[in-house]
């Protein structure tokens, strides 16, 4: 087993069992020690510890170079991580653009938390052009995967009208209703706006 490896799994061990105080940073030491050798979980992890000040002094600017190494062996979570620093601007230069794309990159490698903002940037044209029912199609595939915020997004969609010739009060409904059986807490709520607009027709094709 490689050195790299060697030093991840202690690190994975001690955050793992860690309650914090001297084991998070012991964990943190061998985490960057790990991804100093060029291992890319490592780095990720060691960019997240970083981002959110666990076992170490927060540092965005280290973090996203952390995470930069990562995604360059096209690690999903790395990806989406440096996209999100990107797209808040968190340790460098806010860049739309360059967010949107590394979403994508993540997304279409099973990233679920990439198909999620990734539909967001592209319903609102955040970092490119609008692209509709590409959106919709990843929120699709980020709900068949179990993430509660692409399926209350989708109802969001239709609700709206967004990328079609009208709102679909229906498909909104039967979204939301999925989004808070996953656990989606704001659901309800919009649940209970539907409530107050929808037709007798449209309650019957829900029933239905």
């Amino acid at each position: 087993m490689a050195e790299g490896d060697v030093l991840f799994e202690q690190a994975v061990a001690l955050l793992l069992d860690s309650e914090g105080g001297e084991s998070l940073m012991k964990s943190a030491a061998l985490m960057r020690r790990a991804a100093d050798s060029g291992h890319a979980a490592a780095a990720n992890n060691f960019g997240a510890m970083l981002h959110h000040g666990r076992g170490v002094h927060q540092d965005f600017a280290a973090a996203r170079a952390y995470y930069a190494q990562a995604a360059e062996a096209d690690l999903p979570p790395a990806l989406f991580n440096l996209g999100f620093m990107k797209l808040r601007g968190l340790g460098g230069e806010r860049n739309e653009t360059d967010a949107r794309r590394l979403f994508e990159q993540a997304a279409h490698l099973g990233e679920v938390n990439a198909m999620t903002y990734l539909g967001v940037m592209m319903m609102t044209g955040a970092g490119g052009p609008r692209e509709f029912e590409t959106a919709q199609s990843w929120w699709d595939k980020g709900a068949e995967l179990g993430d509660n915020r692409c399926a209350f997004n989708l109802g969001i969609a239709h609700a709206g009208g967004h990328g079609q010739d009208q709102p679909d009060f229906v498909e909104a409904w039967r979204w939301f209703s999925r989004a808070q059986d996953m656990g989606n807490r704001s659901a309800e709520t919009e649940l209970e706006r539907l409530e107050s607009v929808l037709t007798d027709d449209e309650r019957k094709r829900i029933e239905g």
